[in-house]
């Protein structure tokens, strides 16, 4: 699974997104060698939040959000060779001159990347699910516009669906959402999201944002979670947070059986540290891997940490 973090297209400046395509190409190929059960996730926030010269009949009008930009990246993540999920982040609905309401906005997003659904799920080993969560509100945020809501509708599917797929009957589940849980032990921008409440996903609700990481302790089917918006790099020791305790242990740390992971971005242009990289998950019969695909050298892949399934369920990393 290829998973590629904040991409804020901007049409004017694409070499970034062509090479790191030819890159992902490679990847694609060499490991479609062990495997042809591939798939590709964007975390969201697909295009860049300005004008981007792609409306002469508003030239005021930011390029994130709009029906131009979506259709650019579906195309884009379609020409990857392999399916792919996408959900969305903070500015995939910013296209408020073209929509009135967030509603219809978030129909446009869904149509052009063939969505039935915001979230989305997707079997891809033996009792192994990909699945998404996605922001849903922009106009109609509470505090800011930039917080990184995940709606009631899709809490309670997605709660639904962690109870249904017990970690003691096997299942292994691998989320994708925008921003990270609060609770994930992520590195953050303390300066920028943090103070503007878009740090968490549904930052200023404390029981909603608490929820998430309350879900992932009482359900250790949640393998891994993987997150972007603060595009950071991956190199940090806090790019990768692990489980700490058994819950039997104490209640704090406790992250249940799931790996946090940041996600960098592929165009320098967006780039806060100047690094510019995906991640890549390999599955394999005791777990998984986590990898970095690093664009800034011609693609290379290292490996970032083990995961071993163990029989009660627990993961060493």
């Amino acid at each position: 699974v290829g998973i590629l973090g904040d991409l804020h297209i901007d049409p004017r400046a694409m070499d970034d997104y062509v090479v790191g395509r030819e890159q992902w190409l490679n990847v694609f190929k060499s490991e479609g060698k062990q495997t042809k059960n591939q798939a590709l996730v964007s975390l969201g926030d697909l295009g860049e939040s300005k004008n981007c010269d792609h409306n002469d009949a508003n030239p005021f009008e930011l390029f994130a959000g709009t029906t131009v930009c979506h259709e650019m990246a579906a195309e884009y993540l379609g020409s990857f060779g392999v399916p792919y999920e996408v959900i969305g982040g903070n500015h995939d609905l910013e296209g408020i001159d073209e929509f009135k309401t967030d509603k219809a906005n978030l129909e446009l997003f869904m149509r052009a990347h063939g969505k039935d659904t915001p979230q989305f799920v997707r079997t891809v080993a033996e009792k192994t699910l990909l699945v998404g969560l996605c922001s849903t509100i922009f106009r109609d945020a509470k505090y800011t516009s930039h917080e990184v809501i995940i709606d009631d509708e899709q809490i309670a599917w997605f709660e639904q669906l962690v109870k249904d797929h017990p970690a003691e009957d096997g299942w292994k589940i691998f989320v994708f959402t925008h921003a990270p849980p609060n609770g994930s032990g992520l590195r953050v921008l303390q300066e920028n999201h943090v103070i503007n409440g878009c740090c968490w996903l549904n930052h200023s609700d404390e029981l909603k944002c608490r929820k998430f990481i309350e879900l992932v302790r009482e359900h250790r089917c949640i393998k891994a979670w993987f997150s972007g918006h603060f595009h950071l790099g991956q190199d940090y020791q806090d790019s990768i947070t692990f489980p700490t305790i058994d819950p039997s242990e104490g209640p704090y740390p406790n992250r249940g059986s799931c790996v946090f992971v940041q996600t960098s971005v592929m165009r320098g242009g967006t780039s806060r540290d100047g690094r510019q990289q995906s991640h890549l998950i390999r599955g394999n019969k005791d777990g998984f891997e986590i990898c970095t695909v690093d664009h800034k050298k011609d693609g290379k892949i290292r490996l970032d940490a083990t995961i071993t399934y163990r029989d009660d369920s627990h993961e060493v990393g």
